[in-house]
């Protein structure tokens, strides 16, 4: 059973296990799901937004989909298989919030954003 305490064996068996680790957090991970909150200047949540996903390319970004906040704020896109993604807000007579880069581990990462889009006043 000394096999078991060679360097080898240990380094070999870690990286094994953390692979394997990794594999299982993005099986769990990888529903596509976008969650959020979109508010104005003063926190206060922002009903009948849109949101707005985009993947950008060299010169132009390409919108992969669209959703309206509830009462609440609250937005969720489902089924995104993007790695890199942008995200934009606006609102008619409240404001507008320009587009803000996530950048996820994986594609089709889920992403509950914590921090809120606050949209800006319109001019």
């Amino acid at each position: 059973m000394a096999w078991l305490r060679n360097r080898y064996t240990l380094t070999l068996g870690s990286i094994a296990v953390l692979a394997v680790s990794w594999n299982i957090y993005v099986d769990l991970n990888n529903d596509g799901i976008i969650t959020g909150r979109v508010v104005r200047a003063d926190q206060q949540p922002v009903g009948g937004a849109t949101v707005v996903v985009s993947e950008r390319s060299l010169l132009v970004a390409v919108p992969k989909g669209r959703a309206t906040t509830n009462e609440k704020g609250e937005f969720r896109f489902t089924g995104h298989t993007l790695h890199r993604l942008y995200l934009e807000a606006y609102k008619e007579g409240v404001g507008r919030m320009p587009p803000k880069e996530f950048r996820l581990y994986f594609k089709g990462e889920n992403l509950f954003i914590e921090k809120p889009l606050v949209l800006a006043e319109s001019k």
